[in-house]
């Protein structure tokens, strides 16, 4: 009966997941990493869904396609429903999801502050001439949908596998929930004007830890003592 119920939980839980091309975890065909996942390979973790469910799957996260990836046993399915996910946990980071797009929680409290981890494709310059690079590159070559007989069985099939003549250019964004209202930073004058009751507390913070707003255990930092002004 046990092992029924697992199976069962397992079942529920693929539903909402769609088809992934397979790969090796976490790499390509020629077994390089793949830069544009928050971790070089999947990781154990933890999804727990709304109705108090929770299953353990391997898992990782697409910050070009802002999409939460599972693998079972070589297939990689990204979540269709994450409406239906209240939290994702990852070694000691959680994810959770805000529209369509999981955000990696990054201090709780009265004023929650979020990582939005995303990456774009940026061509790599192609040589015209006397040093110069060309950054024009046709949109075929970004093309990462194919059509083949899976079609039928499981939908658009995704690669995940680098599109070429591409790298991968981080443009993550930090976000914090004030009154229910969403709002992004990322630097100390952005912040700052979300905060105008609390500027003088924040900015004497920032300038005596010399917080960076480029490293995410600064803005970790940030967002505790933010929170604790607010408890």
């Amino acid at each position: 009966m046990k092992k029924l119920l697992l199976i069962s939980k397992a079942a529920i839980f693929l539903m909402f997941f769609c088809l992934f091309s397979n790969s090796v975890k976490g790499q390509d065909n020629m077994g390089n990493t793949l830069p544009q996942f928050i971790f070089p390979t999947f990781r154990p973790g933890v999804i727990l869904f709304k109705d108090g469910q929770q299953v353990k799957m391997l898992l990782n996260y697409n910050m070009v396609d802002q999409m939460m990836v599972t693998e079972v046993e070589g297939i990689y399915r990204y979540s269709k429903n994450p409406d239906l996910i209240d939290t994702i946990y990852i070694g000691d980071r959680k994810f959770v999801p805000l529209g369509r797009i999981f955000y990696e929680l990054l201090a709780g409290g009265p004023v929650p502050f979020y990582l939005q981890n995303k990456s774009s494709y940026t061509p790599k310059g192609a040589d015209i001439g006397y040093g110069a690079k060309s950054q024009s590159v046709g949109p075929t070559q970004y093309k990462r949908f194919e059509v083949t007989n899976a079609m039928s069985l499981y939908n658009e099939v995704v690669k995940i596998d680098l599109p070429p003549n591409v790298t991968i250019t981080k443009a993550s964004d930090y976000w914090v929930n004030k009154d229910g209202q969403m709002e992004d930073f990322n630097n100390s004058r952005q912040f700052l004007k979300i905060f105008p009751d609390k500027e003088a507390a924040l900015k004497q913070f920032i300038k005596k830890q010399r917080i960076n707003f480029t490293r995410r255990e600064d803005v970790i930092k940030l967002g505790q003592y933010c929170n604790s002004l607010y408890r």
